[in-house]
C-alpha cells in the first residue's frame, strides 16, 4: 500500500508496534500512535514530533481520519474495539496475532537495494513469517555483489552473451568473491 503522506493509526506501543511504526515511517506515513505507555524508541519519536502519540487507552475517535490501522496490543478487548472502529470507518485493519479481527494482513518485508522481498502467511503464522524474513536477510548478497552483478550485466549486454550462459557466469563470479 502507498501510505506516504497518509495517516496510519497504530494502537499499542511494544516491540511489534515499534517495528510497524519504523516500517510506516520508512514508507513516508504520518503515524498516530495510541497507547498509555510506549517503548523508549517510540517515546523518542514522539518527543521529536516524528509521530503523534496519544498517551491513553484507545478510543473510537482515534480512528478518525486514518487511512489504515494496526492493532498491536495483547489485550483482546482493545483489539476488538479497534476492529469495530476501523470497520465503522471502512479502514483496513491489521490486527497482530488476531486473524478474527483483521481485515488485512501485512507481510514481512526485506529491503536491500535493489531487492524488495515480501513474505506473508496471510496472518496464519506470523512468527514463522518473521523467521523466514530473518533467514532471507542473512543470505541476500551484500552491496558489492550487486554492483558486481550490474557490471557483469553491462558486459553481457555489450557482448550479446546468451541468457543461459549469464547465470552460470554470475554464480561463479560471486562464489569467487566470497573466498
Amino acid at each position: 500500500m502507498k501510505v506516504a503522506g497518509r495517516t496510519v493509526l497504530v494502537v499499542g506501543a511494544g516491540a511489534v508496534a515499534e517495528r510497524k511504526v519504523r516500517s510506516l515511517l520508512d514508507a513516508g506515513a504520518r503515524v498516530r500512535l495510541v497507547a498509555p505507555e510506549a517503548s523508549p524508541e517510540l517515546r523518542r519519536l514522539a518527543q521529536n514530533a516524528t509521530i503523534e502519540w496519544r498517551t491513553r487507552r484507545f478510543e473510537s475517535k482515534d480512528a478518525d481520519g486514518a487511512w489504515l490501522a494496526f492493532a498491536a496490543t495483547s489485550d483482546p478487548d482493545v483489539q476488538r474495539e479497534v476492529a469495530a472502529a476501523a470497520d465503522e470507518r471502512r479502514i483496513f485493519l491489521v490486527a497482530t496475532d488476531d486473524l478474527a479481527n483483521s481485515s488485512a494482513y501485512s507481510g514481512a518485508i526485506v529491503r536491500r537495494a535493489p531487492f524488495t522481498i515480501a513474505i506473508s502467511s496471510s496472518g496464519a503464522t506470523p512468527a514463522l513469517t518473521r523467521l523466514l524474513r530473518e533467514i532471507i536477510e542473512e543470505v541476500l548478497p551484500n552491496p558489492d555483489w550487486v554492483a558486481h552483478a550490474q557490471a557483469l550485466r553491462a558486459q553481457w549486454i555489450a557482448t550479446a552473451k546468451p541468457m543461459g550462459e549469464r547465470f552460470g557466469d554470475l554464480v561463479r563470479e560471486l562464489a569467487n568473491r566470497t573466498k
